[in-house]
């Protein structure tokens, strides 16, 4: 789920992983056997979790609550994928720059429970009044602000006349509209034959056809990360913003008491221990039917040198693109499925030092002379102060793809703020990066086309491949939304693996 700055923007954020050389995805030719004798002892476990984000830990978790023995590689040097948590060195305040809320599902009372991670609602706290300094007690995400709309391509200001009223009405009719396809929060498994016409139709189209079109520059600002919102498919976007989320709105969303959801990995890390983790390391070579043992194996490197996996079952959860899964003896169905992802779009966030506007004043970007005035992207969301620390501001960054490399989304942002300096009339800097973070590639998706043909009938059909040793979970087989895929784990995943009837 995209941040929620207004003050409650949630993001989320898939891992991305760099792309390795690979042999034929039709046969098999590992290289594990010319890396023979250069690692050490083979790891053995009964699971190898890929990829240490929000559905790997919790994957990791269950399973070892099931007498499973795990191992999760990880590309990053920590859990936590999207979540990710600034702390201030002079204050010690934290600032969650990934994930910042949840919508209160039992999956995520029972995930945070569990670690004794105390989570309040954000109905439930005192604000501050707009305008007015943040109320330092509570998590950053929630500082209010004033809303000012401005063509961040230029600076200059556009003119917005909201009706509070019109976008209430059309808010409750678009969670009336997506309560009929409520089935689509349980997993892509859920979706019926034929994929009704609805979901796949442009969502800009879907809007207008249920007329509820005052909702979409909310809904652009709330989820994040969907880059041309108008042009993709209703289902990725309902799946994203959900009626959850409509209701979440008025009820309140929960956070970590203290602004901290790192914490929960945290925790979660210390819970897994460093001997059943492979941080900074990547999958450079899988075997997964022609082994001696009978076993799937997995070349992993690492900052030790290579690893040797050798795994009763794997859980992949990192995107599961060819880029990613080079070196992989992908089977004929998998590279049919994986090859059908048209592509991803984009999302990056941070937080600069340094901008020296009115701290009391969010920066909508709300561009001049387009549709419902949604930027054109890529482009920064808005520009908006943490509140809670002098002078510092989220940078969150949407683009239509994933490729841009880093240090140009970096300079685009900071064009992008000083193009604002400028026109507010106050001294043009170079902001200090504080923290950045790629969440590239976001959004996956397959054409409509592939969708009504089938495709995530083929892709929820890799469940349990491989002579029930190959399983996958993460926002590629669900959605961008940590408790749903929580949930997913729990009532799919862990019962599958454990050859239970899914729930």
């Amino acid at each position: 789920m995209a941040s929620f700055m207004l003050p409650l923007f949630l993001l989320l954020v898939a891992l991305g992983y760099a792309a390795r050389t690979t042999p034929s995805p039709y046969q098999y030719a590992s290289v594990i056997d010319n890396y023979e004798g250069q690692y050490g002892e083979v790891v053995q476990r009964d699971v190898c979790v890929i990829g240490g984000g929000a559905s790997g830990v919790h994957a990791a978790v269950s399973l070892m609550d099931q007498n499973k023995t795990v191992v999760v590689v990880e590309r990053r040097d920590r859990l936590g994928g999207n979540t990710l948590t600034y702390i201030d060195p002079d204050t010690g305040i934290p600032i969650d720059v990934g994930v910042v809320v949840f919508q209160p599902l039992p999956a995520v009372l029972r995930f945070f429970d569990k670690f004794s991670v105390p989570l309040i609602n954000t109905t439930a706290v005192t604000l501050n009044v707009p305008g007015q300094p943040a109320n330092l007690s509570v998590p950053a995400p929630l500082y209010q602000t004033l809303q000012t709309y401005t063509d961040l391509r230029d600076g200059s200001e556009t003119t917005i006349v909201e009706d509070h009223v019109a976008v209430g009405e059309a808010l409750a009719g678009l969670a009336a509209a997506m309560a009929k396809y409520a089935y689509i929060l349980d997993g892509f498994e859920a979706l019926p034959d034929p994929v009704p016409e609805d979901l796949t139709m442009p969502f800009g189209d879907f809007m207008t056809k249920y007329n509820l079109t005052a909702a979409i520059p909310i809904v652009f600002r709330i989820a994040q990360g969907l880059g041309s919102l108008l042009q993709l498919s209703t289902l990725y976007v309902i799946k994203y913003f959900n009626f959850g989320d409509v209701a979440a709105l008025s009820s309140g969303y929960l956070t970590q008491a203290q602004g901290n959801n790192s914490l929960l990995y945290t925790r979660a890390t210390e819970y897994l221990g460093a001997h059943n983790i492979l941080f900074e390391s990547t999958v450079i070579s899988a075997n997964r039917r022609h082994t001696a043992s009978g076993r799937p194996e997995l070349l992993v490197s690492t900052p030790d040198g290579a690893r040797l996996l050798s795994c009763g079952q794997i859980v992949l959860t990192i995107p599961p693109t060819l880029a990613n899964l080079d070196g992989w003896d992908l089977t004929r169905e998998e590279h049919a499925v994986f090859s059908q992802f048209q592509g991803a779009t984009g999302y990056w966030t941070g937080l600069v030092r340094g901008v020296g506007l009115n701290q009391t004043v969010a920066y909508q970007n709300a561009a001049q002379g387009t549709p419902f005035h949604l930027p054109v992207l890529p482009a920064l969301y808005n520009v908006a102060a943490v509140g809670v620390v002098d002078d510092v501001w989220w940078i969150k960054v949407g683009a239509d793809t994933s490729t841009l490399p880093d240090a140009q989304v970096q300079a685009y942002a900071i064009r992008e703020v000083q193009t604002l300096q400028a026109a507010n009339n106050v001294p043009v800097t170079e902001p200090e990066w504080l923290i950045f973070d790629s969440h590239a590639p976001f959004m996956m998706q397959a054409k409509p086309e592939a969708i009504k043909a089938g495709f995530y009938k083929k892709l929820t059909a890799l469940q349990g491949g491989l002579g029930g040793t190959m399983f996958y979970s993460g926002a590629a087989f669900h959605t961008h939304y940590s408790g749903y895929l929580w949930r997913y784990n729990e009532d799919v995943l862990i019962p599958k693996m454990l050859g239970q009837r899914c729930r």
